[in-house]
């Protein structure tokens, strides 16, 4: 069996055995880094299948969460904040993001605080002024290991001649133990014993750097788990952590009070000992003393300590060292800035300069001249971002420049806008001062965050110029991509946008920015787990972690609780949740007492394509969103923008879009000036399905390393960034086509490390082990360990990393959209990737039958029942998937009537609760979304612990539900409003639920004309684009004709609207193709737009016409869809048959032109479908002379029947 590996930290884990709780017995995988790391396992293997009552209770890992650090000041009538935020220069965070570093040594490296006096004169900020500063903390604390300024980076690099260097652990654990030269504590105790403790026996026991590693009077409640109650405010005298010690120690020094709380302290002793404490109670007589055995008992405990700060003693600062110190030094006084500025003792701007003087040069560090430089730089790095700011606020801001001084200099006079960063632990009288120390909390540390409110007028449009600065400082990056800046512009408005970017594009940053930029906090929408984690760990490797997933991974109803709690707190800049939490009361409710006191200052709908119906990753709780997240995250009567972000969207995606999330505004579309992607190159493999593997192998091995001029052995070994990562894409989780089955053939074959991701967990897999075990897969493709991963789409939305340099897809993708999305995972870098489809089309006939518009969804199901796994290609592979989105209307409606069965009266308005065990929880609120629609239900939200819903009734009358039909119908195809609309009006039921039932009839036959056509023929036109072995260029042009504006989207967009079908106007617009380019340009306008509008019938005659005119030219494509158009027009439009008639008349003459032959067959199938003596005699009418012989034999033989049918009549 393979290592299992800590999902927390990496490290291997260990087999243990619970003690005691529900488990206790039991065998679970610890981390063998416990205690410092307390990740677990479900202790199964990957081979077997856990009993099914085993499946659901195994506990996940452990959630572990920031806490609230309260401790009393150093310093009497002080006040205290405590931080966990470092900044270090770029090339370290990236190594600390690689490596696996033990947490506790990254907490010791970046958690501090800062004493300072309580200041009751503060003076009153505007609005303005308090939200700049609110921005600017976000900014300043956006990570606990974050990444300095670039200006203070490159400033400092060469003051200290720091070159970029590789890094190791030495120097974060030289960085936590090495002690700086101070001044005696002023601490205040309540005790002389406690004084003498700490001044005393504690440097003793622990060495000169001892400070850091102790904190005096920490509250109970900042050492057990936050839902754990303490009845009264209660401190320990001395809490010591240090991350070398297994223990934490707590120390209490009991005088002759303790006597009189013997119970109390033993009960506080019990609680601390269960949540991990080793608890010293020593007596005031043995620290009088000097000795005794829990002294001595202290000090063994406390050896490993003094060991290595004895070792330390020695150490010498070379000038790498002194470069990340004089970072973290400048990081630390930009944040006694802010301090100072919020605390009155520095006012924000004006004609008086800022006195600032500090004591940085005696900490045995740097010189003279090196600490004064480190404070005017970071000082005047400062004073730029607050000027920067608000100039974005529209805020005038003079600062003159600061003075400086150093303490040893005698630089230190008391006065108005003058105060002094000590690092020494040194007091100096009549200056306001602040005392910076560093510390070691084993836990995270919560940020305690200035309060704020939300923009209440919107500002002005920023500059771009404006804007680069930030993006330089925040997300090294010089200047925006295309889109990226029209987008933030109109978010930092207040105003909604629409994103529709290719993928590669930077989508991402335009809501990061804008947030950072913004008060308050945001809520992402994201579809599926692995998207969240990919975003919060690409935030991370740009020093920005204060983020959170809350999904159902956080399975404890506490873990829930304390996330919401934390998010309201403002801890967490950026929450990234699923569309169906919003269809939970318990987070509405949560979002509601968090919008009390933390604005919303965005709300992110990322891969928004998926809140359409169209889509292929239609998920019906989307639908709410737009409604809830307004309603939800509203603030001081302020609404937040809203910003949607998709790669693909056909046109009747982006109008879904638009109306779901009630993007109102008509320049609210962003969209790139071209698709085209020129740094991927695309190649199509022909193949049966039985060689699709070779065929796979093949290219593996021999095609694919010579691309890149490159052996195979040296192609797929990792190389950090330099690694040539690549992509597999299956259609399948299991089986021969699926991801275990494929990875293992590459691994036995060709020997490259490779590793598997998909959705839902392959057959005889843990559901726990393997949601792990895909996190720690992630992490290491994503971190260059692993060169080639094989996965399904499920990994393909969204995933993030530049060097992706190959994809393969396994099957025929599900439309030119999702492929163009995969496909655009490699080559973000804007280095060359090859992008490669294996296309197995076993059987063209069935192919053709199964994507022929006018062939029912029912009759396709049939035809895959009746094939065998081995017959199965491409297409029954996809269409698989597709019967199970589109089950058939017979089953909808079985499900839909079974609901109403259970929702009571629907002529009054109130509440249902709903409860169906025989149907599945998809399918309930598929049914739900159809009700939905026509307006029989206003909304409901779910219970998924219990699959619960509570169904809100509308009580609409037939009229309202007629009227919100037409609505739905018009939003997609104005021109079947009015047929629609007719159709229900002529319905006469018996009851008003027989009248429900009937417009579901309704609805039903529209979706499945119109959007379940629709999805198959996005996949037929997918299917098209790999046929006829086309080139690179061949790819790239139907791509780029299927996904861009021409000059024929303006036509179609009338066509389309026409009240008449377009039908009259249909001949104008083939009358201006003038060559095959024009005609295959057009074929890729018409083939997008029928993506949403399958079954229009100008729209299917120009696909036909089309493709008859394109080099490219397929015969059968051409005549299914001309027959399609004359059915459509008839039956589904309605339109007169005269005119549709003389319509295909003009058609088949149009074919004849370029194929004569095609015009003929045409006309036999016609008259074949459709036997009709009025649109024979049309045809001839119509026709060309030498067109006129099949219509003319049809009205012969129609002739020499009925004189048939007549000679026996008269013979009677």
């Amino acid at each position: 069996m393979p290592e299992i590996k800590c999902p927390k930290c990496g490290a291997l884990m260990v087999v243990r055995i619970a003690l005691k709780g529900p488990y206790a017995g039991k065998k679970f995988y610890g981390c063998s880094r416990y205690p410092r790391c307390k990740g677990i396992l479900p202790y199964e293997t990957e081979n077997s299948e856990p009993a099914e009552s085993e499946k659901t209770s195994q506990p996940l890992p452990i959630t572990f969460f920031p806490r609230t650090l309260i401790a009393r000041t150093k310093i009497r009538d002080y006040q205290v904040r405590f931080f966990e935020s470092v900044a270090v220069p770029n090339d370290m965070l990236e190594w600390i993001n690689s490596e696996d570093i033990d947490e506790a040594l990254l907490m010791a490296f970046s958690q501090w605080r800062i004493d300072f006096p309580i200041n009751d004169s503060m003076i009153e900020f505007s609005e303005k002024q308090e939200q700049i500063i609110s921005v600017i903390e976000k900014i300043l604390t956006r990570g606990r290991i974050t990444l300095s300024s670039p200006r203070i980076e490159e400033e400092l690099r060469n003051k200290f001649r720091s070159p970029k260097t590789e890094y190791s652990l030495s120097l974060i654990k030289s960085l936590i133990s090495t002690g700086f030269r101070k001044s005696r504590d002023d601490i205040f105790f309540d005790s002389k014993e406690e004084n003498m403790f700490y001044e005393h026996i504690l440097r003793d026991f622990m060495g000169k750097s001892y400070e850091q590693f102790v904190i005096p009077q920490v509250e109970i409640s900042s050492l057990i788990p936050p839902y754990v109650e303490t009845t009264e405010y209660q401190r320990v005298d001395f809490a010591i952590f240090h991350p070398k010690l297994e223990a934490k120690i707590i120390v209490e020094i009991d005088g002759e009070q303790h006597q009189k709380h013997i119970d109390a302290d033993i009960k506080r002793d019990l609680i601390l000992q269960e949540y991990g404490y080793t608890v010293i109670r020593i007596k005031a007589d043995e620290v009088r003393n000097g000795s005794g055995q829990q002294l001595s008992n202290l000090k063994s405990k406390l050896l490993p300590i003094k060991e290595e700060s004895g070792v330390r003693q020695s150490f010498t600062y070379d000038d790498q060292t002194r470069f990340i110190y004089s970072l973290r030094f400048a990081h630390q006084i930009q944040l006694v800035l802010l301090q100072a500025l919020r605390s009155s003792a520095i006012n924000f701007g004006g004609k008086q300069s800022w006195h600032i003087v500090t004591d940085l040069d005696e900490i045995g560090i740097f010189n003279k001249e090196e600490a004064l430089s480190i404070l005017e730089k970071s000082t005047d790095d400062f004073v730029e971002l607050l000027e920067k700011l608000s100039k974005l606020y529209l805020l005038q801001l003079t600062i003159t420049k600061p003075t400086y001084g150093l303490f040893s200099n005698g630089a230190v006079a008391g006065s108005e806008n003058s105060i002094y960063i000590s690092f020494t632990s040194r007091s100096a009288a009549d200056i306001f001062s602040f005392h910076v120390q560093s510390i070691f909390y084993p836990f995270h540390i919560a940020n305690s965050t200035f309060s704020t409110s939300p923009l209440r007028e919107n500002l002005e449009s920023p500059k771009e110029k404006d804007l680069e600065y930030f993006l330089q400082y925040l997300f090294r990056k010089s200047e925006f991509w295309p889109g990226q800046y029209d987008g933030i512009a109109r978010l930092f408005q207040g105003k909604d946008a629409l994103l529709l970017l290719p993928t590669g594009s930077g989508k991402s940053l335009v809501y990061q920015l804008t947030s950072l930029l913004l008060p308050g906090r945001t809520v992402i929408i994201d579809p599926i787990i692995s998207l969240m984690d990919d975003q919060i760990d690409n935030l991370a490797a740009i020093g920005i972690d204060r983020c959170v997933a809350i999904t159902s991974q956080i399975v404890e109803a506490q873990d829930r609780k304390r996330v919401i709690q934390l998010f309201g707190q403002g801890e967490y800049l950026f929450a990234f949740v699923a569309p169906e939490r919003f269809q939970t009361v318990e987070f509405r409710e949560s979002l509601l007492e968090l919008t009390a006191h933390t604005p919303i200052a965005l709300i992110a709908v990322d891969e928004s394509h998926c809140v359409s119906e169209w889509g292929h990753d239609f998920r019906p709780a989307y639908l709410n969103i737009g409604r809830t997240t307004r309603k939800y995250c509203e603030s001081y009567g302020k609404v937040p923008p809203l910003v949607a972000l998709t790669g693909t969207a056909s046109r009747v995606v982006l109008k879904d879009i638009k109306r779901e999330l009630q993007i109102d505004d008509f320049d609210a579309v962003i969209t790139p000036k071209s698709f085209d992607r020129k740094e991927l190159k695309f190649t199509i493999f022909y193949s049966s399905s039985q060689e699709k593997t070779a065929r796979l192998i093949g290219y593996l091995g021999q095609v694919l390393p010579t691309l890149f001029n490159m052996t195979a052995s040296a192609f797929y070994q990792p190389r950090g960034k330099e690694t040539y990562s690549g992509l597999i894409f299956c259609p399948h989780v299991n089986g021969d086509f699926g991801v275990e089955s494929i990875a293992r053939k590459v691994q036995k074959e060709l020997k490259i490390s490779t590793a598997i991701y998909s959705g839902k967990e392959p057959k005889n897999w843990n559901p726990d082990l393997y949601s792990c075990r895909k996190q720690l897969v992630t992490r290491d493709y994503k971190r260059n360990r692993i060169p080639l991963l094989v996965c399904t789409k499920a990994f393909g939305m969204g995933i993030d990393k530049p060097n992706i340099r190959y994809t393969i897809h396994m099957g025929i993708p599900q439309s030119i959209e999702s492929f163009y999305q995969e496909a655009g995972r490699a080559g973000r870098n804007r280095k060359t990737a090859h992008c490669c489809i294996i296309v197995s089309n076993d059987d063209t006939k069935r192919a053709n039958k199964l994507l022929n518009p006018n062939t029912t969804v029912e009759e396709i199901d049939e035809i895959l029942k009746n094939t065998s796994w081995d017959d199965n290609d491409d297409i029954t592979r996809v269409l698989y998937f597709h019967t199970k989105s589109f089950r058939g209307i017979d089953n909808e409606k079985r499900d839909i009537q079974e609901v109403l069965q259970h929702l009571g009266d629907l002529e009054k308005r109130g509440i249902r609760v709903l409860t169906l065990p025989n149907l599945e929880r998809t399918n309930i609120e598929k049914a739900l979304h159809r009700l939905l629609l026509i307006g029989v239900v206003s909304d409901y939200t779910v219970d998924y612990s219990r699959d619960e819903f509570t169904v809100i009734l509308s009580g609409a009358s037939s009229e309202e539900i007629i009227e919100s039909y037409g609505n739905y119908v018009a939003s997609y195809l104005y021109s079947r409003r009015i047929t629609e609309t007719e159709k229900a009006e002529q319905l006469n039921a018996s009851s008003h639920k027989e009248f429900i039932m009937e417009m579901i009839n309704l609805l039903l036959n529209f979706i499945y004309d119109v959007i379940e056509r629709g999805r198959r023929r996005a996949f037929y036109e997918m299917l098209n684009a790999c046929s006829g072995f086309p080139s690179d260029q061949d790819i790239r042009q139907r791509i780029l004709r299927y996904l861009e504006a021409t000059e024929y989207s303006e036509a179609l967009e009338e066509l389309v609207n026409d009240e008449k079908a377009g039908i009259i106007k249909c001949r104008d617009v083939f009358g201006n193709v003038r060559s095959t380019n024009e005609a295959a340009e057009l074929r890729g306008q018409t083939s997008r737009y029928l993506e949403s509008y399958p079954d229009h019938p100008s729209l299917l005659m120009l696909r036909s016409l089309s493709e008859v005119y394109s080099k490219d030219k397929n015969t059968e494509v051409a005549k299914q869809n001309f027959i399609a158009s004359f059915s459509s027009a008839l039956t589904n439009f309605r339109i007169n048959q005269n005119i549709v008639f003389d319509f295909a008349a003009w058609g088949i003459s149009i074919i004849a032109s370029q194929d004569k032959k095609l015009a003929k067959e045409l006309l036999v199938e016609l008259n074949r479908t459709y036997p009709d003596r009025t649109l024979a005699r049309t045809l001839i009418q119509e026709l060309p002379i030498d067109l006129t012989e099949v219509p003319a034999w049809f009205l012969l033989s129609k002739l020499d029947q009925s004189c048939r049918e007549l000679i026996p009549k008269i013979g009677e």
